[in-house]
């Protein structure tokens, strides 16, 4: 067909001419609806409304009016397209009015030019549809009850499965950009977003039509969690510690053989397998790490040492990782291929030895001795949480201690002694075992006890005080320790250790009549019962203030190994249906019993209240015991006394005195 006006070819269900833009079969000024098209856009979608998530608009270009355009108020100014009904013939359009043919080119223009981005969706998690994000869209994840996220990880992965993932850690409730990925190749991701640790370690999905400079992205996507994906994260738990450390042996067992001990001649026999596991808490804050020893053949002291291979892995962030790798020392002297386990201010880990400035494998140390000894020194590597570094400058050998473990690791020697470090694999398992049946409520706990090397000098503690008079004091010390989970028992270990080194700073630093200063001589602490999640400690000092004689004082404090923190005497009492006022009138009936029977040429007022502070009580487990301090049980019995007030045991009776025997120092003038 033709155009009536211009005279111009033009196909045949044209509206409008292509070289003139005049209606054709129609009065050019009567204002008529003409459609552009958009690509995926909904039939139902109303007039300018902008195409929901996941179809892009893209405006195909259409024939432009040629001749000049006349500065009428009606061309200089956008026409607002008007709601159209909805016809079946125009699907996937958006239809805008024209006033005569020469608007056409501003309406185009305005709707390419007005930015898509600036508003705002709302998306629930898990949908088939994907979302258009630009650089510039960010995204406020919220959990399926409508909360925002506080800390999470975020992964973009291509969905074709090509190209690499990209991933960032976010902090706070503000969300994140597209930018913050850094240059993203234009493509279609799956999100997920996690959330939490352990059991309560969740995800939330989401797919992503990424395009750097799409104008069809919303300025902000407030992505909600379904309760679909809430209910398969709580279902699809994952795996705690103890469940892994457990998967993590029976790995080894299957591919390495379970432990054995292989006699390899002169009565001496090597460990073949998994030869050794221990559950051990390297950095102290309640979470044990698991050291396991493993070989593809039986361990010699000579060619197939090097078999022995030592690792430490830890749980972190829902899995757990290799995070050391020991190494497997040789001995010489004793003829055996063991792992050494050291000790250094409260904490246990590994010696990385060195010879003149020069590091070199524990093995590699000679026995010699005397003045022409190699200058061997070390630095303990310890545990901070993430990895194992050194945590010493270059210090003596004999400044860290091996470790105090039940079973040492023992790969090659006698038959009964690689059998004692093999057996360890079984407890461990078994440990797990235990571990992971209980719940929360229902946590084990296990007291033990370190110690502390101490020899410091001091001021003199008896005679005329002369500053330049002073004793040396050597001493082991004594602290208490909890085997156990949870960050009650971390800060139970750090606070004892910190004790320790508070009484030892005093000691160094006292002088002649400072009453701010004792010098501690003897420093003894122990959990003396573990009730419930109670732990009760019960320490002893013998010190002076220079330069007066010394005093012997036993004390009890109770903690909460769930919190860390110390609690009352009435929390123990409570457990027991038991009250202070009791157990005070109990207390001084039994001093009444314990006095009957021996000689006293002084009595004190063991009726005073001020006698019976809540500190002198402590429980043993098999009763409450009054602790009585120098003097108020008789004037002849020099020190504390330690007598029953209530019995649970049948062993114990009131009045009976349980007094323990405490360690001594050694007390030497100096010249």
């Amino acid at each position: 067909m033709y155009c009536t006006k211009c005279g111009a070819q033009i196909p045949d269900d044209s509206m409008f001419c292509t070289s003139c833009g005049a209606r054709v079969g129609g009065a050019e000024d009567q204002a008529e609806p003409v459609a552009f098209p958009v690509e995926d856009a909904p039939a139902s979608a109303p007039v300018g409304q902008q195409a929901p998530q996941g179809a892009p608009v893209h405006m195909a270009a259409q024939p432009r009016y040629e001749e000049p355009m006349t500065e009428t108020a009606e061309a200089s100014q956008p026409f607002i397209p008007t709601p159209q009904p909805k016809k079946p013939k125009h699907r996937g359009r958006i239809v805008a009015a024209v006033i005569g043919g020469v608007a056409v080119v501003a309406i185009v223009a305005a709707i390419v030019v007005v930015p898509r981005i600036g508003s705002s969706s709302e998306v629930t998690s898990g949908g088939k549809g994907y979302v258009v994000c630009a650089c510039e869209t960010k995204v406020l994840p919220k959990n399926s009850k409508g909360k925002k996220l506080k800390s999470y990880t975020v992964e973009l992965a291509p969905v074709s499965g090509k190209g690499k993932s990209y991933t960032i850690k976010v902090d706070g409730e503000d969300g994140f950009a597209m930018e913050d990925f850094g240059e993203l190749p234009d493509q279609k991701y799956q999100m997920t977003i996690t959330s939490g640790k352990g059991k309560k370690k969740s995800t939330t999905t989401m797919k992503v039509d990424y395009a750097k400079e799409g104008s069809d992205a919303p300025k902000s996507v407030e992505l909600t969690q379904s309760k679909k994906e809430a209910k398969a994260s709580a279902k699809a738990a994952v795996k705690t510690a103890n469940e892994l450390f457990t998967d993590k042996i029976l790995e080894y067992q299957k591919k390495y053989g379970e432990g054995e001990a292989v006699e390899m001649g002169n009565s001496l026999y090597g460990a073949q397998g998994v030869g050794y596991a221990k559950l051990i808490d390297f950095d102290g804050d309640g979470q044990d790490e698991l050291l396991i020893e493993y070989s593809d053949e039986p361990v010699d002291r000579e060619d197939n040492a090097t078999a022995a291979r030592a690792e430490v892995w830890a749980y972190q962030d829902g899995e757990i990782k290799k995070v050391y790798t020991p190494e497997v020392t040789v001995s010489h002297q004793e003829a055996s291929v063991s792992i050494w386990l050291e000790e250094y201010e409260g904490k246990i880990g590994f010696s990385q030895w060195f010879d003149h400035g020069t590091a070199i494998k524990q093995s590699d140390v000679s026995g010699e001795s005397g003045p022409s000894a190699h200058e061997y020194q070390v630095k303990f590597i310890g545990y901070d949480g993430q990895s194992f570094k050194a945590m010493t400058d270059l210090i003596a050998p004999n400044e860290v201690k091996v470790a105090s473990l039940e079973e040492n690791a023992t790969l090659y020697y006698g038959e009964s002694v690689v059998n004692k470090s093999i057996a360890t694999v079984a407890t461990t398992l078994e440990q797990l075992k235990s571990k992971d049946a209980g719940d929360d409520a229902q946590v084990s706990y296990e007291a033990v006890s370190a110690t502390q090397d101490v020899s410091f000098t001091a001021p003199v503690g008896e005679g005329a005080p002369d500053p330049d008079v002073t004793c040396q004091i050597s001493a082991t010390w004594t602290y208490p320790q909890v085997k156990g989970q949870g960050v009650g028992v971390a800060k139970f270990n750090k606070d004892m250790i910190q004790l320790v080194a508070d009484a030892l700073d005093a000691s160094k630093q006292a002088t002649p009549y400072d009453e701010n200063y004792r010098v501690t001589t003897m420093y003894y602490a122990e959990i003396v019962s573990i009730d419930g999640d109670i732990a009760c400690v019960r320490t002893y000092t013998d010190s002076y203030q220079p330069p007066y004689r010394s005093e012997q004082v036993t004390r009890s404090a109770y903690y909460s190994l769930k919190t860390g923190e110390q609690v009352s005497l009435e929390d123990s009492l409570a457990q027991h249906g038991l009250s202070f006022d009791t157990l005070k009138s109990e207390a001084k009936q039994a001093i009444k019993t314990a006095k009957s029977n021996m000689y006293s040429s002084y009595t004190n007022s063991y009726e005073d209240d001020d006698n019976f502070t809540e500190d002198h009580f402590y429980y043993d487990g098999k009763g409450y015991v009054v602790v009585l301090d120098t003097g108020v049980f008789d004037c002849d019995a020099w020190g504390t006394h330690d007598l029953v007030a209530h019995a649970f045991d049948s062993s114990y009776s009131s009045g009976q005195d349980v007094t323990p025997e405490y360690p001594r120092y050694t007390y030497i003038i100096n010249e």
